[in-house]
């Protein structure tokens, strides 16, 4: 019974961390099979970096002050529509005076769509974009790996 009642804690603990780690929602696994209207397919960041049809350059604050230097990378979720228009973006995390920047970048981005049995379906992934300014110069990396 003691030991019922110290792991108690334990297991609170690992909820609370669980719940509070960076998730996309709103699709569905690609292995489901025929998805039901409106369900997007979840893909891995390398797929969704594949998926990449047009993207605009990221340009955050500062990008006209020489010697600025700003280095971080944000995770972003998003979600497309079977034409490729983004539909949802939500930054989970990164330096706060990047996410704005990159939430209106991403916005303007298209993507191809999910082919699956024939069909075309929208979808849903964890973008990580790592964002340099160095001296008024801005590189911006799409970080595919898992």
């Amino acid at each position: 019974m003691r030991f019922m009642l110290a792991l108690l804690p334990c297991l609170f603990l690992s909820a609370l961390l669980h719940a509070q780690t960076p998730s996309c929602s709103g699709c569905a696994k690609a292995e489901a099979g025929p998805l039901p209207q409106g369900r997007s397919i979840c893909l891995s960041r390398k797929e969704l970096a594949a998926h990449i049809a047009t993207s605009r350059p990221v340009a955050p604050p500062g990008l006209n002050e020489p010697h600025m230097k700003i280095d971080g990378t944000v995770t972003a979720c998003l979600c497309f529509a079977q034409t490729g228009k983004v539909t949802q973006v939500n930054i989970l995390s990164g330096p706060a005076m990047m996410q704005q920047s990159v939430l209106e970048s991403i916005k303007d981005w298209t993507f191809r769509p999910v082919n699956q049995a024939g069909r075309r379906y929208g979808s849903c992934g964890t973008l990580r974009l790592h964002v340099i300014l160095n001296d008024s110069h801005v590189s911006t990396t799409i970080e595919a790996e898992e």
